[in-house]
């Protein structure tokens, strides 16, 4: 099961809507479920090409902030009214992840919601379209409650589709943690984890200052760890508050790495690649350069490796380096990992071509270790 949220995008989500404050609080009330439950929530945005105002790089494009999307989840753009369609790529992803039910939510009810919703049923999905969780506008024709009427009372039920409330809705979804969900680990989220000398726990907005001095506004550490440099304070909080907002989901792993004896926040350690289907998660971290030698990151990294093994319940922990990132390639040779391959020239940097050396750990490996 997942939960489909189509075009709900800024420039045509607003009061014009009908039933809008309903169909706003319908769908918050369902994504919040969907992630508490395991129900993967994935975003469609519509293009409708450069120069339209409503492509790449408009802001009536992006999606609407009232439900936007956290860290980790997909967002899929078409160019199409029906999300199935084959040159969107959404039905060959569902049914890589044995997904057999869609509840569809979105806009516009006469538009990509019934394409989709007609096209997802002669796929074989069974199309659940919950009431008040599409809107649309009056049009020529048709004012935008016989619309939307006409649709769901009237067109999808027992033709396309099931219909519920939201109330049976949420019931599904929570039926489907206890019993229809494939995954084989926990949704435990990003929980305390205490160390000899460490402190990981979920990032506060009260970070952003020793975070920008200690690693975000380091150019040498955040070239190393492939992000942008931070140049203000306000800047940082900026990026934290995304991470803040993404713990809503109980499948997001990501940890400030504090220094218990100073308090500051000295890095950043996180699953940024959870597969939930296959049960493994990839690791990624930085430690602010004053910090490195000290084997804070060997530390940081034993600690959720085992967090993995033990509470999400991962089959395999993985974690990639990049040839020339020496201090990296010992910390993992120092948690055990085992070498598996290399992707040659995975990266453009500085003029040069570069690889990725991927290295892996099975729990079976390290079952009856004490640290």
């Amino acid at each position: 099961m997942v939960l489909l949220v189509i075009d709900v995008q800024k420039g045509i989500t607003d009061e014009r809507l009908y039933g809008f404050q309903q169909f706003e609080e319908n769908l918050k009330t369902l994504i919040d479920a969907s992630r508490k439950c395991g129900v993967e929530v994935i975003y469609v945005r519509h293009d409708d090409g450069p120069g339209s105002g409503f492509s790449k790089g408009d802001a009536d494009f992006e999606i609407y902030e009232g439900i936007a999307p956290i860290a980790g989840e997909m967002i899929i753009d078409k160019k199409v009214n029906s999300a199935f369609h084959e040159s969107v790529g959404l039905d060959l992803y569902l049914k890589s992840q044995k997904v057999k039910s869609v509840i569809a939510v979105g806009l516009q009810t006469d538009y990509c919601v019934d394409a989709t919703v007609k096209s997802g049923f002669e796929k074989g999905y069974e199309m659940i379209v919950p009431e008040y969780c599409n809107s649309t506008r009056s049009n020529s024709y048709m004012d935008a409650r016989t619309t939307y009427e006409f649709y769901n009372k009237n067109m999808w039920p027992g033709r396309y589709a099931t219909c519920p409330t939201v109330s049976e809705t949420l019931e599904m979804i929570h039926n489907y943690k206890k019993s229809e969900n494939p995954f084989r680990i926990t949704g435990c989220g990003t929980k305390e984890i205490e160390t000899e000398r460490l402190l990981l726990r979920p990032f506060l907005l009260s970070d952003a200052k020793s975070a920008h001095h200690n690693w975000a506004g380091d150019e040498e550490v955040q070239k190393m760890y492939g992000e942008p440099v931070y140049k203000t304070v306000e800047d940082v909080q900026g990026h934290l508050e995304k991470y803040i907002t993404a713990y809503k989901s109980d499948y997001y792993y990501r940890w400030a790495v504090v220094e218990k004896q100073s308090g500051e926040c000295i890095g950043q350690i996180a699953y940024f690649l959870v597969d939930k289907l296959n049960s493994w998660g990839e690791i990624e971290y930085c430690i602010g350069s004053a910090y490195q030698g000290k084997g804070y990151a060997t530390e940081a990294t034993k600690a959720i490796i085992r967090y993995g093994f033990d509470e999400i319940g991962f089959n395999k922990v993985q974690i990639c380096v990049r040839p020339s990132n020496i201090k990296s390639k010992r910390v993992i040779e120092k948690c055990g990992f085992e070498y598996e391959g290399t992707l040659r020239d995975y990266f453009f940097i500085d003029g040069e071509y570069e690889g990725r050396m991927y290295y892996s750990i099975l729990k079976d490996e390290i079952a009856g270790k004490k640290e």
